[in-house]
């Protein structure tokens, strides 16, 4: 079993390094603000996240332009409160 920091820091370390500034941005100012929140449940489902959403599916569901799967809505929901 992962430790819950060793999630954290691949978290930010993908969140800080997408590619694009404007995504990065958005997930400092949405993931990496909230990342202290969120239960270890919720931080291995956004790692699983990553890998299989885009990052233009990411910043169309972190600027509310696209709705995401409905086992994922609570966890976008805490990200974006």
């Amino acid at each position: 079993m992962k430790n819950i920091n060793d999630i954290k820091k691949k978290i930010i370390y993908r969140c800080l390094y997408s590619g694009t500034k404007e995504t990065d941005l958005l997930y400092k100012k949405t993931i990496i603000k909230n990342i202290d929140t969120l239960t270890f449940e919720e931080l291995q489902n956004l790692l699983i996240l990553f890998t299989e959403l885009s990052d233009l599916d990411f910043f169309l569901i972190l600027t509310k332009n696209k709705n995401p799967h409905k086992a994922y809505k609570v966890l976008f929901d805490k990200l974006l409160k």
